[in-house]
């Protein structure tokens, strides 16, 4: 080991220390919780398991066959991936999966969060160093803090969110350099680094900054708008270096439900002491909440006794002191207020995730906190009034929020919290009596701070709990097989009946219809909804398909496991390994020719048999594909009907939960295919027997479901449990139908005359051929998207949505090739964007430079100048009159 490298190990080690430390603890709780490799279990739970682990698998695929970064068929009927992964996935950190095996992802993916929550403590401990100007215990204490609060345990399995959490302290310390220094470089990349990886969570950091300057302790009028020019120059600059990532990521999200402004019209969550409570010790991290006045906020007992000190000394101005106040007094009012909120979560509801940018107050108060420990760490041993005016300020703020809250509070973290206040004021006590040496006294309290905050991490991780993989993924090497053994294009899609994970189709990368994530288009949520298909704000699943609605989406496989016991239309294929396939008869495609009249279709009505009776006719001049079935009132225990519109929708009220609620019947008059549809917000299970034997169970609210072919005298009850909450009423509505098989028989045969044949399909770009006697509409079951460039017989047309929600265009009578394009909307003005900041930003690079060798060419002038007087004879000084 050279001499370079072991100076430099002396004089970082704290700093590594900061890195390395936390590392070796997680890993720690890795092993203790048995996740992989030390067992079977994964970080991943919650939406990491449901949501982001199988957009990973979409993306591993991706980057190991090279295909198309734009579009995937992998979800949704297809969806645009680069807006997608602008979302999820754009870490550079991601890039790892591509060097591992399908079968070490949920491995790599549970140590990649263990690594993203180290560099969130190493770039704290960045941060602070900076501040204190040395690098000492203090650091790593206050490091941890940071990346070891009940935020980060809490909400840590948002992967894609942890690398702004990161670069936060990085970007801060950039605001330090371009006001102090007017250079504003690492200001740039390191925003930019944040934009790149997720736009969403950089937003809430982006208004943060704006109070952040805003607040700054600047030297003068002047320097504020003259510092102000270059912070908004340098941000502008990274945003458009981001540009190809913003902007895709921008115009997807805009095609979502979420995209609606709904402004909250509510005051106040509840009290303040609801949310002060968040910071005592032993408060069980979140992971998800639907109350939108729940928070993760513990950073540290110590945290707040500095602060407290922070706001005591006479050493920091007052100024000071004041600015700093109204950024955390601002951030805990937004807490508790709706619409600020609102407004933080970039104009969305926090549905599930409450205070997402509570990461920005943790570490606002951990900087003052800092600031705090400093004077104590300078001073001298008078410190007595500045701590117990602090701990006399928590007191009274502990006492306030036991007062105040609303919400049901553990005592055993307010003596917890007192208890560690004690600790901390012997330490206190000692220092003061000189009987501990300031670097012990130092030394002390930081170890005292590390103990206690890798004690709640540890609290923290276990209260989160893991996921057993063996339980999820037992049936991805079968299911494999069955990928490579039958879907031969992205016209081939199959699905699995049912998942274990919302996303399940999306891990094994089937070509299906599956799509449960932030940028699912709500036209399109909306549209399966009507067609009979579970939806909810941001997903649509393969659940509540009918022959009419698998062949109008070319499904042609389904899968089932052992357990599955719904019923299905496809017949048996094979079984392989320990799955089952079933195959759709009717031969099927990727688009239809319809006609004309399809553009009178009303997708609109509630009842989804309606809606695909109505689409069938107006396309294919197939007529009654459902008939209605009459059903008779429903059965009620602890409920009552307060209103009935005679079409199977009845207004109710019940007064507790009992499994029976409400219970219908349909008694079969002959032998039929069967299906019914119910929605109810208020529906909390469901049991649907058949001759008095369960036949389903579970959550079947909001989809057709399928029952079979029941016989003459079959009596089918569905018996349905409603939730005992604070609403105790609502709609239940409940419709019947059987299939004609005829009208089925005779519809399939019209599709298959109006097929397109698909005659090519790579990646982003699909080709094929149609023959139509009459001008029509061709149908594609494919989201429609602005992205999609579509031309006929090598001529652009013009792309329309079909109940804005499906790809449209018009075809000519006769003979012709189709082809389809796609390219992420944004993408292209975006990628310009990105190249123009670069060359602004590598210009301003070179500048810089140079200006640097030109002050360095200009101190060595001066330098030599005053050099050779001080040796040169005086009669030899440089005399302009005499000869040298």
């Amino acid at each position: 080991m050279t001499n370079k490298i072991k100076d430099t190990l002396k004089n970082h080690k704290y700093l590594l220390l900061s890195f390395f430390l936390p590392l070796l603890i997680l890993e720690g709780i890795a092993i203790a919780e048995k996740i992989q490799p030390f067992g079977s279990g994964s970080f991943l739970i919650v939406d990491a398991l449901h949501q982001y682990l199988p957009f990973f698998a979409d993306y591993q695929e991706k980057l190991k066959h090279m295909d198309s970064m734009f579009y995937s068929f992998h979800a949704g009927l297809g969806y645009n991936f680069l807006g997608l992964w602008a979302y999820y996935l754009a870490s550079p950190l991601n890039l790892v999966i591509a060097l591992v095996p399908k079968s070490m992802l949920t491995m790599v993916l549970s140590h990649l969060y263990v690594l993203k929550i180290a560099l969130c403590c190493f770039t704290a401990a960045f941060y602070f160093r900076k501040r204190r100007g040395k690098d000492e215990i203090s650091i790593v204490a206050f490091g941890m803090a940071y990346g070891l609060c009940s935020y980060m345990v809490g909400y840590s399995w948002n992967i894609m969110w942890m690398e702004v959490m990161m670069m936060l302290p990085l970007i801060l310390y950039g605001v330090d350099k371009l006001i102090k220094e007017h250079d504003g470089r690492f200001y740039c990349i390191t925003l930019f680094i944040s934009l790149w990886c997720n736009f969403y969570m950089s937003y809430m950091t982006c208004l943060f900054l704006i109070l952040w300057y805003l607040l700054y302790p600047h030297k003068n009028i002047k320097e504020f708008f003259l510092n102000g020019l270059r912070f908004a120059g340098y941000s502008l600059l990274s945003g458009a270096m981001a540009a190809v990532v913003l902007l895709p990521a921008y115009l997807g999200i805009m095609q979502t439900s979420s995209a609606k402004l709904d402004f909250p019209k509510q005051l106040w969550y509840g009290t303040f002491g609801n949310i002060f409570s968040r910071h005592f010790l032993g408060t069980t991290p979140l992971t998800m909440a639907v109350d939108d006045s729940k928070i993760n906020l513990y950073c540290g007992i110590l945290t707040l006794l500095m602060a407290g000190f922070y706001l005591a000394v006479r050493e920091i101005r007052l100024i000071d002191k004041i600015r700093r106040l109204l950024l955390l007094v601002f951030l805990f009012f937004s807490f508790n207020m709706p619409i600020l909120g609102y407004i933080w979560h970039g104009f969305h509801d926090q549905y599930g995730i409450p205070n997402r940018y509570a990461f920005l107050y943790i570490f606002a108060l951990l900087a003052m906190a800092y600031e705090g420990y400093c004077v104590l760490a300078r001073g001298q041993r008078k410190i007595s009034m500045g701590i117990y005016t602090s701990v006399i300020l928590f007191g009274i703020l502990i006492e306030t929020a036991i007062q105040t809250v609303t919400v049901k509070i553990e005592m055993k973290t307010v003596y917890t919290t007192l208890a560690a206040i004690i600790v901390y004021m012997v330490c206190f006590g000692l220092y003061q009596k000189k009987v501990l040496r300031k670097k012990i006294f130092t030394t002390l309290i930081c170890f005292l701070f590390m103990i206690e905050t890798v004690a709640m991490a540890v609290m923290g991780f276990q209260e989160n709990g893991t996921v057993d993989t063996d339980d999820y993924f037992q049936d991805t090497k079968s299911i494999t097989e069955v990928k490579k053994q039958y879907q031969k294009d992205v016209e081939t899609r199959m699905e699995l009946i049912s998942g274990r994970m919302l996303d399940e189709s999306i891990w094994h990368t089937l070509n299906g219809m599956t799509l449960f994530g932030s940028t699912a288009q709500g036209n399109v949520v909306d549209m399966m909804d009507q067609l009979g298909f579970y939806t909810g704000v941001n997903e649509y699943l393969y659940e509540g398909a009918t022959p009419f609605t698998n062949d109008l989406f070319s499904m042609k496989y389904q899968i089932f496991r052992p357990y599955d016991t719904k019923r299905t239309e496809f017949k048996l294929k094979e079984s392989i390994g320990n799955v089952t396939v079933y195959k759709n008869t009717d031969k099927t495609a990727l688009a239809y020719a319809m006609d004309d009249m399809v553009k009178t279709w009303d997708y609109q009505d509630y009842n989804p048999f309606y809606v695909q009776n109505d689409l069938a006719t107006s396309a294919f001049d197939v007529d009654e594909l459902f008939h209605m079935i009459e059903t008779e009132k429903p059965k009620l225990n602890n409920c009552k009907i307060t209103s009935d519109n005679g079409d199977g929708e009845y207004v109710f009220e019940n007064t507790s939960a009992q499994p029976d609620n409400m219970v219908f019947t349909i008694k079969s008059s002959k032998a039929r295919q069967l299906y019914v549809h119910f929605d109810g917000s208020q529906v909390e299970n469901t049991v649907i027997e058949k001759n008095g034997e369960q036949i389903l169970t579970g959550r079947l609210d909001s989809q057709i479901i399928y029952l079979g072919n029941v016989q003459k005298g079959d009596v089918i009850r569905i018996k349905m449990q409603l939730k005992q909450d604070d609403v105790m009423s609502g709609v239940v509505r409940l419709t019947a139908a059987e299939l004609d098989e005829e009208a089925m028989e005779k519809l399939a045969q019209k599709m298959q005359e109006n097929a397109w044949k698909l005659t090519n399909a790579k990646g982003n770009q699909l080709s094929g051929t149609i023959d139509v006697q009459e001008e029509k509409m061709l149908f594609f079951s494919i989201p429609y998207d602005k992205g999609w460039n579509v031309k006929i017989d090598g001529k652009a047309v013009k792309t329309k949505a079909l109940g804005k929600a499906f790809l449209t265009v018009k075809v000519p009578e006769g003979k012709h090739k189709i082809t389809l394009i796609y390219v992420s909307p944004g993408f292209k003005e975006g990628a310009i964007l990105s190249i123009v900041g670069f060359v602004i930003f590598l210009l301003l690079l070179y500048l810089f430079r140079k200006k640097k060798i030109s002050n360095i060419q200009q101190n060595l002038r001066e330098n030599y100048g005053t050099l050779i007087k001080e040796i040169l004879p005086h009669d030899m000084g440089g005399n302009d009159n005499k000869e040298e």
